[in-house]
């Protein structure tokens, strides 16, 4: 299984389940629950209620709280 593969796997999970998921980039990380899923992005609404859009290519790790 490759890398994306395990981290939509973990973001899907995040999204179901409604937990907070940390997504780590080269010199960057966003928490928060993930609301949507696409072919090439992942969508999260961060702590403060604001949405943010991440490119799953740019995904370096993701850490379930």
């Amino acid at each position: 299984m490759s890398e994306t593969n395990v981290f939509i796997v973990m973001l899907e999970s995040s999204q179901q389940e409604q937990l907070p998921v940390r997504i780590f980039l080269t010199h960057h990380t966003f928490s928060g629950i993930v609301t949507h899923i696409s072919p090439t992005t992942v969508e999260i609404r961060t702590p403060e209620g604001q949405p943010a859009v991440i490119l799953l290519n740019k995904i370096e790790a993701v850490v379930g709280r």
